[in-house]
């Protein structure tokens, strides 16, 4: 820790890789050893495991940096609301316009088109969305724009929770 003792963002991009990858490979490797495809249920389970990195890091360096004062701060900046909540309520117009094209392609084009398992989307969605912010805007972000601008330093967080979760190569 001594390393990464004056450097926390980057305390959090390493152990975040190496527990979401980590994560990913101990439920794909006994597959990848036997030269097995991924069967789908694994494929859906790695999903959530790669969700851990952010969050688990983020909570882990947060009381090793802050201690349990460091805690609290994280989790009350998950319940403050930053502006009006109908701003918030502006987050639901991109879903229901994917949902409302979708629908659209359906009857004008093909079936092909019709939206399937939305909710379920959501439902996976929405617990992904906050166990990721935790770490990325909870812990990096602001470990970041304390050195930095905050455009780069939000580009930096994007780049990297894009990266942490790609779809496995395999």
């Amino acid at each position: 820790m001594t390393f990464f003792g004056n450097r926390p963002a980057a305390a959090y991009f390493v152990l975040t890789f190496a527990i979401s990858w980590s994560c990913a490979l101990a439920l794909a490797a006994p597959h990848l050893l036997h030269h097995e495809p991924l069967p789908r249920l694994t494929g859906i389970l790695m999903f959530p495991a790669m969700l851990l990195g952010p969050c688990v890091s983020s909570l882990a360096l947060t009381f090793s940096f802050h201690g349990k004062p460091g805690l609290r701060d994280l989790f009350a900046g998950m319940t403050r609301w930053q502006v009006s909540p109908r701003w918030y309520a502006l987050l639901l117009l991109p879903p229901a316009l994917v949902l409302l094209v979708l629908y659209a392609l359906c009857v004008l084009s093909s079936p092909v088109y019709s939206p399937n398992r939305f909710f379920l989307g959501i439902l996976f969605g929405v617990p992904a969305g906050i166990l990721e912010e935790i770490g990325w805007t909870g812990f990096a972000f602001p470990k970041l724009v304390a050195h930095q601008k905050p455009l780069p330093a939000a580009a930096s967080c994007w780049r990297s929770s894009c990266t942490s979760a790609l779809p496995a190569p395999w």
